[in-house]
């Protein structure tokens, strides 16, 4: 038998085994903006809506943000403020991580497969077939919490989908001008929950989808679009919360009030949550 090597934490659960696959630090710092994507808003409710003709391209500008990252393998980001992936650029080694949803002040800690980063100062570890399994030049990924996200509020009226807002004991705010007053302002429905003290970065396991109703108490026009959710961390605790989708269709529907339907209930995500201060920042 190969011989092992195992760390343990002072509660005395596991740290981390150079037998199984750890994950470090890669970057962190804060996202910067990197783009604007609009949405196809439907020329008229005449039209098939099947039809590429159908559709304009138009100026509901929603900012996109991302961080770059060198070699990366199989990045995990987790966030410090609101914000939800929406795709990604790749060129050559580097891999631009795109977010929507996000802030100038939203943080995001870049976790890959450890890796030879030129440490040498430090520990390695390599495992049984000589592969690099830890290395002290990559801070250790530690999950503190597994945070589900508070239950979908019930519908209106039985014989509907629709909700005020997506969350039991959360809210509806006025969001998307966080970079310009030019940018599309749309509502988001938040809700906050308590999990640690500190500041805390969290990772989404997976985003549902739904129908958004953009009424005109939020945001600055009456259509219906589809939305995803999304995640961030903050002081003390998490936030969970359904915005736009990125680059999704708009079509006018002339309404006063802001509403949430079609959210599955049969299944919902974790978020997996860091303490953002056990980590350098900025690093790399």
């Amino acid at each position: 038998m190969p011989i092992g090597f195992q760390a343990f934490k002072e509660d005395g659960s596991l740290l981390f085994d150079i037998d199984r696959i750890t994950y470090g630090l890669l970057k962190s710092g804060y996202l910067n903006l990197v783009d604007r994507w609009g949405r196809h808003y439907i020329r008229s409710l005449n039209l098939n809506p099947n039809e590429e003709s159908s559709w304009v391209y138009t100026n509901l500008l929603d900012p996109i943000c991302g961080i770059t990252v060198t070699g990366a393998v199989s990045p995990i980001v987790f966030l410090v403020g609101d914000g939800k992936p929406c795709g990604e650029f790749v060129s050559g080694n580097d891999r631009t991580l795109y977010f929507q949803g996000c802030s100038p002040n939203t943080k995001a800690f870049v976790f890959d497969l450890m890796r030879d980063v030129g440490e040498r100062s430090g520990m390695e570890c390599y495992d049984a077939a000589g592969r690099l399994s830890f290395t002290t030049g990559m801070p250790p990924l530690n999950v503190i919490a597994a945070v589900d996200p508070p239950a979908i509020n019930p519908p209106v009226s039985p014989n509907t989908t629709t909700r005020w807002t997506p969350y039991s004991g959360g809210a509806n705010e006025s969001s998307g001008r966080e970079w310009s007053s030019g940018d599309y302002a749309q509502p988001k429905g938040a809700v906050f929950v308590p999990v640690a003290a500190g500041e805390l970065a969290a990772f989404l396991t997976f985003s549902r989808g739904c129908m958004l109703i953009e009424g005109t108490d939020f945001g600055s026009g009456t259509f219906r679009t589809n939305a995803s959710e999304g995640c961030g961390g903050a002081s003390s605790g998490i936030r969970f919360f359904f915005s736009p989708a990125v680059a999704t269709t708009a079509v006018i529907t002339g309404s006063s009030n802001t509403s949430w339907s079609d959210i599955p209930t049969d299944r919902q995500p974790q978020a997996l949550v860091i303490r953002a201060t056990d980590y350098p920042f900025p690093f790399r």
